[in-house]
């Protein structure tokens, strides 16, 4: 009795399709899974949202004053004074201030310490949240 079976040819093609089937099946799956994952961190950082009103900087200290225009509550967590030429001048990496959605407070910078700025002279101030999320503000100190 003859028996007919798959020739090594037919059986090494039929396994290189059924293993680049698995691979394109992977791909599909991790490029889906990938897309979730962005877009649920991307959603959480558009809901952290700051603003810098305004600062008053008296004698040797500077007050920022930061509004949460965000969905959720915002640490502040640093705070940079930057010079016209792109110079950090003050980092105080220290602050912890806390805002819940729509407040309005004020961090010190630097929290320690003291500063002199120079008048006439145009300054940035920065300030960062726990999540990385940047406000800037820029003004020109007039004595």
């Amino acid at each position: 009795m003859k028996r007919a079976g798959v020739s090594p040819v037919i059986a090494t093609l039929l396994l290189i399709v059924i293993a680049v089937a698995a691979a394109v099946l992977a791909y599909i799956w991790i490029i889906g899974y990938q897309g979730t994952l962005t877009q649920q961190a991307s959603a959480a950082q558009l809901q952290e949202r700051i603003r810098i009103e305004t600062v008053n900087y008296t004698g040797s200290i500077l007050d920022v004053w930061v509004r949460n225009i965000g969905d959720v509550q915002v640490t502040i967590t640093a705070g940079y004074i930057i010079n016209a030429t792109g110079l950090t001048i003050v980092a105080d990496t220290t602050l912890s201030k806390s805002l819940n959605p729509g407040a309005v407070d004020y961090v010190t910078i630097p929290a320690k310490g003291t500063i002199t700025l120079k008048p006439g002279i145009t300054y940035t101030v920065k300030v960062v949240t726990s999540k990385g999320t940047e406000a800037t503000y820029t003004f020109t100190y007039k004595a």
